[in-house]
């Protein structure tokens, strides 16, 4: 017989959903105050364990991280990610390590980054000009939205050697939505996920949805991958991170990455630069940006970008 950690007991099927109300993290919070560092919830007919201290994480994430490595499959990944073939929800494994080691040394790693820190730099420079022409123009400068399309393609250039936004426009504003509806899907609070016996009524119609927006990404990365593949000769010796991808799809070692992984993982690693900078539209974030990129602009002295007026704009 199992012998669970403390915790609320809930209620019959539902369990302990209704308790958590509108601000889980605070009720649990409260929770730990009262159970202890390491509680159990039933989630519908789910179990959760919550670990509410370091020391209490260290042991799930550190200690014993072989034992929960796994992370459960929702609806989420499961219609968004490719059936969880990316590197976020994959089983761990050889082909979970292969991702991670072609990560590391071409994308995330020390040397990765000091590689493409002029990638950054032209980047930056494009964004300043951009708001140095709208400020010429006397057009409204949006902070978020130029951050937008800088982390987009600085990521882009490090993928796929190219900028993914040239210019504003229908193209950039369907992306924008897209990853937008992307990241509200995922947060939205599926029934079928806490009782999976009802999921295939998909009671709230979310699954529907994702599975429509997953469809609209996969005409979009297919169409990104077959233009890639198109120029690859342009970058003999200097390779993108999608270059790197496909060049695995069969490794020596024995771990594969089908063109679905490498779809999936172009999928997690473009999307996440639009929340960021979504998170810019509250009014104290706005000083801290306008502070950061005068100190950006100061220190790799853009004397070519003939901005002369960077305060009116900022």
């Amino acid at each position: 017989m199992h012998r669970y950690p403390p915790g609320p007991r809930g209620w019959p099927i539902i369990g302990a959903i209704p308790l958590l109300g509108d601000m889980p993290h605070v009720t649990l919070a409260k929770m730990a105050k009262k159970y202890g560092p390491v509680m159990y919830l039933k989630m519908g007919t789910c179990d959760m364990v919550v670990a509410s201290t370091p020391d209490a994480a260290r042991a799930f994430l550190k200690i014993l991280d072989l034992n929960f490595s796994n992370r459960p499959i929702d609806g989420g990944p499961t219609h968004l990610a490719y059936n969880a073939q990316d590197m976020v929800f994959a089983d761990y494994g050889p082909r979970w390590k292969l991702l991670r080691k072609l990560s590391n040394l071409h994308m995330l790693g020390g040397k990765a980054l000091e590689d493409w820190a002029p990638v950054r730099v032209t980047e930056l420079g494009h964004m300043l000009r951009a708001m140095c022409e709208a400020s010429r123009k006397r057009d409204p400068v949006v902070v978020p939205e130029m951050l937008t399309y800088a982390m987009a393609n600085m990521i882009g250039q490090i993928i796929l050697s190219r900028r993914v936004f040239v210019t504003k426009g229908s193209e950039s504003n369907e992306f924008k939505d897209m990853v937008v509806e992307l990241m509200t899907s995922a947060g939205f609070f599926n029934i079928g996920d806490f009782i999976p016996s009802v999921a295939w009524m998909d009671l709230q119609g979310i699954e529907r949805g994702m599975k429509k927006l997953h469809r609209r990404f996969d005409v979009l990365l297919t169409k990104m991958i077959e233009d890639h593949s198109a120029t690859s000769h342009e970058r003999k010796g200097k390779p993108d991170f999608l270059d790197v991808l496909m060049a695995n799809q069969e490794n020596s070692d024995g771990a594969r990455l089908s063109l679905t992984n490498i779809k999936a993982l172009l999928l997690v690693s473009l999307s996440p630069s639009l929340p960021l900078s979504l998170s810019l539209t509250h009014t104290h974030t706005h000083t801290h940006t306008h502070t950061d990129i005068r100190v950006c602009l100061y220190k790799i002295h853009l004397a070519h970008s003939s901005c002369t007026n960077m305060d009116a704009i900022l």
